[in-house]
């Protein structure tokens, strides 16, 4: 968003809710002032069409359905936070202006015991009001970044993903059509700024990373600008792009394996050159 665009802004919506005016200054300020750099276009209109046909829909949903378990490390045990259940919406957001289609993201607030500050789509715990885990998701999206539900045009859900040290998850697929930013309402408690991701930002080659864990896996991370998806989020993000784009779309990055590396180990600590130790045949 350029600075003209900005003040134009501001000047039509002095009335708003101050939480837009945080999340757009939030999103100018990142990219220093300027405008974000054009990412290659992988994707054009004909692909994005494609893409939310109901063939490519229906397929997107059987492949999250039938996904295979996490590859839990043998010496890894489990804890309390395991036995929980979440729910979070992976939202296709239609822009109304350039009509791109991408990932809404959220930045939890600082202040959270958990995961405080990081990249997560929006969602949260499974509550005993929650009918479903679609209701649970969208109830989750509304109370963190007042998105109503009846904005979303819900797919369907996938299968209850397991992943070490974290309550088991269940992605809720969703499309927003004449989507835009200022539309946001955010909780300031749990949420300090929301905003999408292209796909062709996502899928670019330069967007592509991963992360050791000492635990003993891999995971996919994703670098866009200033913004650092990994962890839970990430592999959320790379598990979805691989049910959503048919195998002719997914670029190189996106179909190489992230391969285990075994942490690096320290050599035995050896003795101080200056330390004497006693030859025990002298001993007397």
């Amino acid at each position: 968003m350029s600075l003209t665009h900005l003040k134009n802004f501001l000047q039509i919506s002095k009335t708003n809710h101050s939480s837009r005016l945080v999340l757009l200054l939030r999103h100018y300020s990142s990219n220093g002032g300027q405008e974000s750099a054009a990412p290659v276009e992988l994707l054009g209109p004909a692909d994005y069409q494609m893409l939310l046909t109901p063939e490519n829909r229906e397929r997107c949903l059987e492949k999250l359905r039938n996904l295979a378990e996490f590859p839990r490390p043998k010496s890894m045990t489990s804890n309390k936070h395991e036995k929980k259940i979440a729910s979070v919406l992976v939202a296709l957001c239609q822009d109304r202006d350039t009509n791109q289609l991408s990932l809404l993201y959220t930045r939890r607030s600082r202040h959270l015991r958990r995961h405080g500050y990081q990249i997560s789509f929006p969602g949260g715990q499974l509550d005993e009001q929650d009918r479903s885990f679609v209701d649970c998701a969208l109830r989750e999206t509304e109370e963190e970044i007042g998105l109503p539900r009846q904005r979303i045009e819900v797919w369907g859900e996938g299968k209850q993903i397991f992943l070490p040290r974290t309550s088991a998850i269940v992605p809720v697929v969703g499309h927003i059509q004449n989507f835009h930013i200022s539309e946001l309402h955010l909780n300031l408690d749990e949420v300090e700024e929301a905003f999408s991701i292209p796909l062709n930002s996502l899928m670019a080659s330069t967007a592509a990373r991963h992360t050791q864990f000492r635990a003993g896996y891999s995971g996919p991370v994703f670098l866009v600008d200033s913004n650092r998806i990994w962890g839970i989020t990430g592999y959320l993000t790379q598990v979805f792009l691989h049910c959503l784009l048919p195998k002719n779309m997914l670029p190189v990055s996106l179909k190489t394996n992230i391969k285990f590396i075994r942490p690096y180990k320290l050599p035995p600590k050896q003795a101080h050159p200056h330390h004497h130790h006693a030859d025990p045949k002298n001993r007397e």
